[in-house]
């Protein structure tokens, strides 16, 4: 009789654990998509500030990387972070949930420049300019 009950709250408890994990996966996509076009808001500024810096002025060099790539990388890793945390386990192995949480990044990151690319009409970095379209 405890073996029943003890598999009945081991399924709940993934089953859990599995909506858990793809309603976060699904939050990642949503953020992912807002940490790509907030890429792209980087790349304009920098196009546009270092347009109007007296010639010579490097003031301006690197804003794009601090504001835009940085935070773009920082949401990839936070999210491969917690979304291995919230992986659901796998019975004796745990490459498994790091697999799972990689793949659900790499997802979510491709929906979110997919989106990105959409809202900025095919273009990724600076789209009020032209930029460079993939």
């Amino acid at each position: 009789m405890d073996d029943a009950v003890g598999s009945e709250i081991g399924a709940r408890r993934r089953q859990v654990e599995v909506i858990t994990f793809w309603s976060l996966t699904v939050l990642g996509a949503v953020v992912m998509c807002g940490a790509w076009l907030w890429l792209s808001l980087a790349s304009t500024e920098q196009v546009t500030e270092s347009a109007k810096a007296p010639p010579g002025d490097t003031s301006t060099e690197g804003l794009f990387v601090i504001f835009g790539v940085v935070p773009l990388v920082i949401v990839h890793l936070l999210g491969l972070a917690i979304l291995q945390w919230t992986a659901p386990r796998a019975r004796g192995d745990r490459g498994t949930r790091w697999i799972m949480a990689a793949a659900a990044v790499l997802v979510a990151s491709a929906v979110g420049l997919a989106v990105a690319m959409q809202v900025n009409g095919g273009v990724l970095l600076a789209p009020d300019v032209g930029g460079y379209a993939p």
